[in-house]
């Protein structure tokens, strides 16, 4: 099928050709009950909506914001906006009212979206004024709000526009061009304000069509739709999924994500690795109230798994008896684990942050291989992905068809392709910032390339710790190291720059910490000596500049909701180390005294 130039355009060639195959699985909720979505009613919605927008007089570049968690209503919104060629702005449902604001206010959004009265209340006393419309997804109990209306009302509003201009929306969405802009994705803001990345419907299109090719994928694929809408990646693999003709099923809630996979098997899984670390952490968890005998056996069959998955991936032959022991213990052991997937996984893929190599090696050994890749925002979510046939655990793959990487001198990864973003919305300094003299964009992160292309991460470049020591440190490969010594560490932030050693923030897997704590007799606010069994197990494998000296355990995880993680959980480590950092001090104010001590005894000879 030859690649269509614009959003619109693949929207409506597969949503002919795919009518009557079931696009999406929903819950309602009103009846409790999951619903099936044709490709054919998704179809009909999205045009009632992009009727509406072309009645309430939306224009070709106008942005429309869309608040709401990750369901259905959010793709068609996003879909009915882009195919009347306006810019869909998506705001994260976590943030504050003022980061709301913000995003809205800097993207000069003229209407707005919102999931709920809840979310309405939360912006509305800080709305800017170009805002003019707000719609609701949700329709309230009582009276709507004034100057609101509903999504459902907004469908009926577009039935009847289009029964009485029935070539408006044909036109418009014919008028759309590659070079026109498709989304505002607002960075997370890790490092400071977020920027508005520019990504236009050829950036859109050339990431599809490269991702499809380099992991090739069917029609009948299925997958377990999570991940923030708002951010480019979920929305990135949306489309991908409009690509390749497959079927979404919206989860009702994160922490139901396993329920779902068990439920519909997907073949293809999306996630980020906080999920896969989860998801561990519960199978071993499970495995502590096993008897001595099933753990024994638990162990021998993954054992066997590391061993088979290894020579799978040095492609050395795998002798008759371990073959005949691997049969064993994939029936004992192996395919249970994939049944936690669904049983029906064909690859699974891991973005948005590093993800242990350890993880990689357990899946993998179960039959599960999970393929990490890497892009930025501003690279419309992937530049390198590994492939289902050619894959390095501990890279993230190969440069993808429509762009190229390659190594600064000072190591910063560089990428240049039809994938790259235009520019910050109404940020000419910070573009120009973005990009070197010869047009390669500066992603911000460290890495190498071997010979055979794949590319490694070591650091996000403004996140390296530079000890008092000189010692240039990755604190996301440690943070790693730390959380794989021991299902109880939910996260791990490492701190030390111009510091003469290393300390951490431990957070406990509050699951995993009922389990240790029952099993120990003791209350969870006294497993510290475990924490510092995994600290030194982690220690063992690290270089001494890198060890960790010093460790404080939170009394609760960090959250995206206190504004320590982005919604893609990754580390907003200045808004972590601006939280503790008395207690980080502290650490390094302690270490200070006991050696103050030592010398004066030493020189008393005490």
């Amino acid at each position: 099928m030859d690649a269509p130039a614009t959003i619109p355009e693949l929207f409506e060639r597969q949503s002919a050709r795919f009518a009557d195959k079931i696009n999406t699985y929903h819950k309602d909720r009103a009846s409790g009950r999951w619903t099936a979505t044709t490709w054919g009613q998704a179809a009909r919605h999205v045009r009632s909506l992009a009727n509406a927008l072309l009645a309430r007089g939306v224009q070709p570049g106008d942005r429309i914001g869309v608040i709401a968690e990750t369901r259905v209503e959010w793709v068609q919104c996003d879909l009915a906006i882009v195919c009347v060629g306006a810019v869909t702005v998506g705001v994260y449902p976590t943030s504050t009212a003022a980061q709301c604001a913000y995003v809205l206010d800097h993207a000069e959004t003229a209407l707005v979206v919102v999931e709920d009265v809840a979310q309405l209340e939360k912006v509305r006393p800080t709305l800017p004024p170009c805002v003019r419309d707000l719609v609701l997804i949700d329709a309230p109990q009582g009276p709507l709000p004034a100057g609101t209306t509903t999504l459902a009302a907004l469908l009926a509003e577009g039935d009847a526009y289009a029964a009485a201009h029935p070539a408006a929306y044909d036109a418009r969405r014919r008028q759309v061009r590659p070079e026109d802009l498709a989304m505002l994705v607002y960075t997370s803001g890790t490092t400071g304000p977020p920027k508005g990345v520019m990504l236009t419907h050829k950036n859109v299109m050339r990431t599809v069509v490269a991702v499809t090719s380099a992991v090739p994928t069917r029609d009948d694929e299925l997958s377990v739709v999570f991940l923030p809408l708002a951010h480019s990646l979920q929305r990135t693999t949306s489309y991908a999924g409009l690509w390749t003709g497959g079927t979404g099923v919206f989860a009702e809630r994160l922490d139901l994500i396993v329920e779902h996979m068990k439920q519909f098997k997907p073949t293809i899984q999306p996630a980020v690795p906080r999920i896969y670390e989860k998801i561990h952490a519960r199978i071993l968890a499970m495995l502590h109230d096993a008897p001595p005998r099933r753990r024994r056996i638990f162990d021998w069959a993954v054992g066997v798994g590391r061993e088979v998955a290894r020579r799978s991936r040095e492609g050395q032959p795998v002798s008759p008896l371990l073959r005949a022991q691997h049969a064993l213990a994939d029936r004992l052991v192996l395919r249970r684990i994939r049944e936690v997937f669904g049983g029906n996984i064909r690859f699974m893929i891991s973005g948005a942050a590093p993800i242990a190599v350890e993880l990689l090696e357990f899946f993998h050994a179960c039959g599960v291989l999970v393929l990490e890749g890497w892009g930025l925002t501003e690279t419309t979510a992937p530049a390198t992905v590994n492939r289902p046939e050619q894959f390095k655990f501990g890279t993230v793959g190969l440069d993808l068809p429509c762009c190229e990487t390659k190594i600064a001198e000072d190591g910063e990864i560089l990428v240049r392709g039809e994938n790259v973003f235009t520019g910050y919305y109404r940020d000419p300094d910070a573009t120009r910032e973005a990009f070197t003299d010869d047009g390669w964009f500066k992603t911000g992160d460290i890495g190498t390339k071997d010979a055979a292309g794949f590319l490694r991460i070591t650091d996000r470049k403004k996140e390296l710790i530079v000890t008092a020591g000189g010692k240039n440190i990755s604190p996301a490969n440690i943070e790693n190291t730390v959380k794989s010594a021991s299902p109880l560490i939910s996260q791990c932030v490492v701190f030390g720059d111009k510091r003469r050693f290393l300390v951490a923030l431990i957070a406990l897997d509050p699951e995993e910490a009922k389990v240790v704590s029952a099993r120990r007799g003791v209350p969870v606010t006294a497993l510290e000596p475990e924490v510092r069994v995994a600290i030194e197990k982690a220690n063992d494998q690290l270089a001494r500049y890198e060890t960790i000296k010093r460790f404080r355990v939170l009394d609760q995880e960090l959250t995206v909701q206190d504004d320590l993680l982005t919604p893609t959980l990754k580390l907003k480590r200045k808004n972590i180390q601006a939280r503790y950092g008395a207690l980080i001090d502290v650490m390094y104010t302690e270490a200070e005294a006991e050696r103050d001590d030592a010398q004066r005894a030493f020189r008393e000879g005490k």
